[in-house]
């Protein structure tokens, strides 16, 4: 028989963490990679401090953050969002900054620069796949949660993404 050193009250904290992180998420929606864009509602978004643009199926929730981030959400994730920090931002949200880019890419005509990372949250850590851009001197970074490519509707958002020129 094992022991352990963790004594009841340790075994309940436990137990009630590991209820907490599994009944977080209740929503129950099919997988991204199964819907089929053409069959999906399509609306634009614009930011209207920074202001790039893309079209998003209307099954995702808006969270706009201060500073010109936002998190497109669906079901308990967020498969693609924007990022617009300067460098000390970016490393205190553990966005690609230290991260080796893995090619060069343009983002509508900007030249920039494609990182694939682990992106931690917590406990958590989801594979990301982000583009990157130099602008209005910080970094404008479109980023998708993705276990391998861009599945179809995460693929239309990056056609779709535009950027003003400066």
């Amino acid at each position: 028989m094992l022991k352990s050193n963790c004594h009841p009250p340790c075994a309940y904290a436990l137990l009630g963490l590991a209820f907490f992180i599994t009944s977080c998420c209740t929503e129950n929606v099919p997988p991204l990679s199964e819907q089929q864009p053409e069959q999906l509602t399509w609306v634009s978004y614009t930011h209207p401090a920074v202001p790039y643009s893309l079209s998003y199926p209307n099954l995702f929730a808006v969270d706009e953050e201060k500073g010109g981030s936002v998190l497109f959400r669906y079901g308990c994730g967020v498969p693609a969002l924007v990022r617009f920090h300067d460098e000390k931002e970016g490393r205190r949200r553990g966005a690609w900054f230290g991260h080796e880019p893995v090619e060069d890419i343009q983002l509508h005509g900007h030249a920039g620069k494609k990182y694939i990372y682990e992106h931690d949250d917590g406990p958590f850590s989801t594979r990301t796949v982000a583009y990157v851009v130099a602008y209005r001197d910080k970094y404008l970074g479109l980023e998708f949660r993705a276990p391998g490519e861009l599945n179809e509707v995460q693929q239309r958002i990056f056609d779709s993404f535009t950027i003003p020129a400066e």
